[in-house]
């Protein structure tokens, strides 16, 4: 039998990891450590909201199998990025800790990682072998996890620009079909998903440097 603190610490580590390595990109004008923390347990309570709607959506849909799955896979996704987003919108939106743009970002990646750590931490619980509990650690850590993180500070860096539609829209086309490649069999399909992170992540690092230029660095409020 697995040690029940196992799954729980197992669960934080990447999500935790990643927190600390998108943090150093707004090391020149750091958040407070516990605003983070607050927004990162908004993050771990938007993973249960999003469950309401995902339970309903599967009882209307009872069927099973991959077709099945694939014909959630969009409104699934589309689900867990509106609530992050919405849920760090209301934490921080009149926050005199949010100060500058960029600062969206490293908010809405915090909170992404608190909802990828609780669903990380559920998913390790079903598991009765420690050897599969490490092995899907490891592949949750550099793969779901890091989706959330790069799918919610691209959302951010276009809720900046004005754009929050197409932000939620690309976060959502971006966490749909890295789920779908994770679904089929084949192995090609996992080298794309993984390739797609790749590529999200050079798009998100890029996103970074844009929204910390100068003229970006003063948060206008509406």
């Amino acid at each position: 039998m697995v040690d029940l603190h196992i799954p729980v610490i197992l669960g934080l580590i990447a999500p935790l990891f990643w927190l600390g390595f998108f943090l150093f990109e707004d090391r020149d004008h750091p958040e407070p450590k516990w605003m983070v923390a607050v927004v990162f347990g908004g993050g771990i309570f938007s993973a249960f909201l999003a469950l309401s709607p995902e339970i309903w959506l599967n009882a209307q849909f009872p069927q099973t199998g991959l077709p099945y799955q694939n014909n959630l896979l969009i409104p699934f996704a589309f689900i867990e990025e509106f609530i992050k987003f919405a849920i760090v919108y209301l934490i921080i939106k009149y926050s005199k800790y949010f100060d500058e743009k960029v600062d969206a970002m490293i908010y809405m990646i915090a909170a992404a990682l608190g909802f990828a750590a609780i669903e990380n931490i559920f998913t390790l619980f079903n598991m009765l072998e420690l050897h599969a509990i490490l092995e899907t650690t490891v592949i949750r850590g550099i793969g779901a996890t890091l989706l959330h993180a790069l799918a919610s500070g691209i959302l951010a860096f276009y809720w900046m620009k004005g754009r929050p539609i197409w932000g939620l829209i690309n976060a959502t086309a971006l966490h749909a079909l890295f789920n779908y490649l994770i679904l089929r069999i084949e192995g090609d399909a996992k080298i794309y998903a993984t390739l797609i992170l790749v590529v999200a992540a050079l798009f998100l690092f890029r996103d970074f440097e844009i929204i910390k230029k100068p003229k970006e660095a003063l948060f206008k409020r509406d």
